[in-house]
């Protein structure tokens, strides 16, 4: 008892002492100081949300608007925290600020090609150019992801070369225009100034690929590459969590454990040096997840999943695969699911809380994320489709826990629906798993040829 009450006694000291050094880097003429000095409080804050300490909060919340003042920073988020916490109306105004650049002013439909305009002009680099195709479903997609906002709400044009192009704020960095159409096409484009210059062509662009003899590379060097690299695998949940509880009581910690464990055996014969957050029936706190990969400077992290309906009436309609990095969710659908495999971490967190915590994150990595989570679930959608019929659920951002603090590209596969009677059977079957795993293993290969 004694040892408890000293050990209490020195973690509050700790504590103490830590406000107390924050308010003197504030309180400092330099802005080198005031910015050490609001790093401390973000540490603050983030121990006061995993301790549920409310005093602590609200201290951490004034430390933070004080020091972002004085650096000019936003205090909008803060400010809406803090004064909930104290019970008062908000004093921030909903009303958006002006921002500026690359914000898309018109567009023009010509003959064969769209011309976008934008208030500023773009860079090549803030241009991401991807395609999709659906087959059976007649449905091929040019997308373009461009840095920047849209203004005007979202608009769907009715083109004559191809179907439609749909514009719309993708994230809120990013703005996405997709071109549709029934048959195969392409798309190129070219900057000239503010303007953004996109030709439809009714047939699909054959991109010649020219391969140097350094490009050339046998099996031996591949994995000579490979082991230079480090990914971590985390089966989500374990031991007191579960997971969901599917059609005949399957557990979603045991399904995704299997699919981890080939998973990591494949990475391995490919050269990769590969870790797991758990191997076995054993509970792992969401952030020590991340941690452990921090840890061992991994390369990727690819967190793995298994959905459910949030209710009996959408069991045998809600099915099919889906892919998330980390990112404040836009989508209802992503808010839920995220909701279900955040459960039993930081449950008491408020709504305000949760978005002030996501601004800590490692921003820098979205992008890769991104792109890692795009690689795998293309893959993965390729390996299943080739003996089943499943749903493509899409890439989605959702603020998802277990990727909260990863210093690197990190990724969350959901799997399948383990609600859906057919979904679960398949999901049980070591073949199908097979199939993920292989799925997941050909998508992080990819990943590493495109980005490096």
């Amino acid at each position: 008892m004694v040892l408890l009450i000293s050990f209490l006694w020195l973690q509050a000291s700790s504590i103490s002492k830590q406000l107390e050094e924050a308010y003197y880097l504030c309180a400092a003429k330099n802005l080198q100081r005031n910015a050490r000095g609001l790093n401390s409080f973000k540490s603050l804050y983030i121990k006061s949300l995993i301790k549920n300490d409310e005093k602590l909060t609200i201290k951490a919340l004034r430390g933070l608007i004080k020091c972002s003042k004085l650096l000019g920073l936003s205090t909008k988020e803060y400010q809406i925290e803090l004064d909930a916490l104290q019970g008062k109306k908000s004093s921030v105004t909903s009303k958006k600020s002006k921002k500026r650049g690359n914000a898309l002013k018109k567009v023009v439909l010509r003959k064969g090609y769209i011309e976008f305009y934008f208030d500023f002009p773009l860079k090549k680099e803030l241009i991401h150019q991807s395609n999709l195709a659906y087959k059976r479903k007649r449905l091929y997609k040019e997308i373009y992801d461009i840095g920047g906002r849209l203004e005007a709400k979202r608009h769907i044009y009715r083109l004559r070369t191809i179907k439609r192009m749909k514009i719309a704020q993708y994230t809120p960095k990013k703005l996405r225009i997709v071109f549709e159409h029934s048959r195969p096409f392409g798309t190129s484009y070219k900057l000239v100034g503010k303007k953004l210059i996109v030709y439809l062509h009714k047939k699909p662009i054959k991109k010649s690929v020219k391969i140097t003899k350094e490009e050339i590379f046998s099996p031996d060097s591949f994995v000579e590459q490979n082991s230079q690299r480090v990914i971590v695998i985390d089966p989500g949940h374990g031991g007191k969590d579960s997971g969901a509880i599917g059609y005949k009581k399957k557990r979603e910690k045991d399904i995704v454990l299997q699919i981890a464990k080939k998973v990591y055996k494949k990475l391995k014969a490919q050269g990769y040096k590969v870790y797991m957050t758990r191997r076995g029936d054993y509970f792992i706190q969401l952030h020590d997840r991340t941690k452990f990969a921090n840890r061992v400077n991994a390369n990727l992290f690819i967190s793995i999943h298994a959905n459910a309906a949030p209710k009996k009436s959408k069991y045998l309609s809600l099915k099919g695969v889906e892919t998330f990095f980390l990112s404040p969710a836009r989508s209802k659908r992503a808010k839920r699911i995220a909701a279900l495999e955040n459960k039993v971490a930081m449950e008491h967190l408020s709504y305000y809380s949760k978005n002030v915590f996501l601004n800590f994150i490692n921003r820098e990595k979205t992008i890769q994320s991104n792109k890692l989570a795009i690689d795998i679930h293309r893959s993965v959608l390729y390996e299943i489709r080739r003996r089943y019929k499943v749903e493509d659920g899409g890439v989605r951002p959702g603020p998802f826990w277990v990727l909260v603090g990863a210093q690197m590209p990190a990724i969350l596969l959901e799997v399948g629906y383990i609600t859906n009677p057919t979904e679960a059977k398949r999901l049980s079957s070591p073949y199908y798993q097979e199939l993920i795993a292989r799925g997941i293993v050909s998508g992080v290969t990819n990943y590493f040829r495109h980005n490096e």
